[in-house]
């Protein structure tokens, strides 16, 4: 054991020091009053300018040594990370991998602490943990996901696992992240990989993701949670890029895109300098903000002809027609038609929201999960898996309205299966469509088949007790 380890072992439990000792691979970061050891993931070695200055920054590293692996700029007034900082580096397999090994911040909760790496959470003590930062309860039963600011799919081997910690994850609307912002990201990625193949490894991409925290909403909330409202819902995610080659100024770019945090959310691509005026707009009502922002020092490129020829790429790699109005902006109704097509041709037993292929050994499937999900293929650390759908014809929300094609029924981080329907509406659905199909996977008794029974909802009896739950088809006339 450390002599650092033995000073604060009144701090932590023993199991938690030993885990530490032992874990070799288990990702850190280190608390500091600036990013001097991880400047490399900003453009000109700088890093964003208007965020709040009081918040944490965090070098996200391995305890065992070497280079950080990404920045994040954490705020703990809202619990939420309002960056991460990182780098693509094109040789990473683009297929994501998950995990349900999630890690905490010590120093974060605990200041005097001079233990500056990263543990598992749930090898920490809770009742410190939670003092000053999120932690994984917060997010459950809520709707929305641990989202991460740096993708995993970014990232190789450890710098992957290392993007498991609650300091780059935000609450993100469950279909917004499964969906709509992850096929960006994806898209993002592809246009990336395949420009820095182009220039044969003589540029670098910067990428900054970042949040706008909703003045207004906050989770858990009262009616799950003895501790609620502790951690703040982004209105927006947003994502900019520095595009920087070595040599060659001419083929430098930069580009950014925002997203409106909520289950049909627009995202719009934008001129970086575009974007720090909407963060600017958007940040002034919570007063985190100066007079201006700059994501990237100098604007990074801004003022080429580039980013014309960039809307067209991206209109290509998501087969949508350039907008003939304004080329300076993304047709997001298109796009939201474009995604929700994806996810409807998708939802085959083998083929996942994302359009991986499910492993022929592992069909779509909920194993023992309260979700739908498939592995995707193998991988060093973990398996890499995504979320699926239950077959879009058995879905039906308990108003007997048929669940949107693109928010089939789940539970999407909730205590029950929900879905929204076309007119917008948001409720409890059912799996199947056969009369005796309730809510929660439930049966409706033989002799009491699904209907309304005097009243406005649908309902069945669902044993010899009278219990009952909700239904989705009118089956009584």
């Amino acid at each position: 054991m450390s002599r650092t380890q033995d000073q604060h072992q009144t701090m932590f439990v023993p199991a938690l020091l030993i885990c530490v000792v032992l874990r070799a691979f288990s990702a850190q970061a280190k608390v500091l009053t600036s990013f001097n050891e991880c400047s490399q993931f900003f453009y000109n070695n700088t890093e964003p300018e208007g965020m709040n200055p009081a918040a944490k920054k965090i070098c996200q590293r391995l305890e065992n040594g070497g280079s950080s692996y990404y920045a994040s700029l954490y705020s703990v007034h809202h619990r939420i990370p309002l960056y991460s900082a990182y780098t693509l580096d094109p040789e990473c397999s683009s297929t994501a991998g998950r995990t349900e090994n999630w890690h905490i911040e010590p120093q974060i909760s605990q200041p005097e602490s001079q233990i500056d790496y990263m543990v598992w959470e749930k090898d920490s003590d809770g009742n410190l943990t939670n003092r000053y930062q999120a932690i994984s309860s917060d997010y459950r039963d809520t709707g929305y996901d641990r989202g991460h600011l740096n993708p995993d799919s970014f990232q190789c081997e450890e710098g992957r696992e290392a993007t498991f910690t609650l300091t780059n994850a935000a609450p993100i609307d469950a279909g917004f992240n499964r969906i709509h912002w992850k096929n960006w990201e994806s898209v993002l990625r592809s246009f990336l990989r395949s420009s820095l193949e182009s220039d044969g490894g003589s540029a670098t991409a910067f990428v900054v993701t970042g949040t706008v925290p909703d003045a207004n909403l906050r989770i858990p909330q009262r009616e799950i949670s003895e501790e609620a409202e502790r951690v703040t819902v982004p209105s927006h995610i947003w994502t900019a890029v520095c595009y920087k080659h070595q040599s060659d100024d001419t083929k430098s770019f930069s580009l950014g895109y925002i997203g409106e945090n909520k289950p049909d959310g627009d995202i719009r691509l934008m001129r970086v300098s575009d974007l720090n005026d909407e963060l600017v707009r958007l940040y002034s009502e919570l007063s985190m903000a100066h007079q201006s922002i700059h994501i990237f020092v100098g604007g990074c490129f801004g003022d080429n002809d580039k980013f014309n020829e960039i809307q067209g790429m991206f209109d290509k790699l998501i087969n949508l027609p350039v907008n003939q109005v304004d080329p300076l902006a993304t047709d997001a109704q298109n796009m939201s038609r474009k995604l929700k097509r994806a996810v409807r041709s998708s939802q085959r037993s083998y083929n996942t929201v994302k359009g991986y292929s499910c492993r022929y050994d592992h069909p779509c499937g909920t194993y023992g999960k309260d979700y739908y999900w498939c592995y995707t293929g193998y991988g060093f650390f973990f398996d890499s898996w995504d979320y699926c759908s239950p077959p879009l014809s058995e879905s039906r929300a308990n108003n007997g309205e048929r669940c949107r094609t693109d928010y089939a029924c789940a539970k999407y981080g909730s205590r029950h299966d929900w879905c929204y329907t076309n007119n917008g509406y948001k409720d409890k659905c059912c799996t199947s469509t056969d009369c005796y199909a309730a809510v929660n996977d439930k049966t409706c008794r033989s002799d009491h088949p699904c209907g309304h029974y005097g009243y406005s909802y649908l309902w069945c009896k669902t044993d010899d007790e009278d219990n009952w739950a909700y239904c989705c088809k009118d089956c009584v006339d």
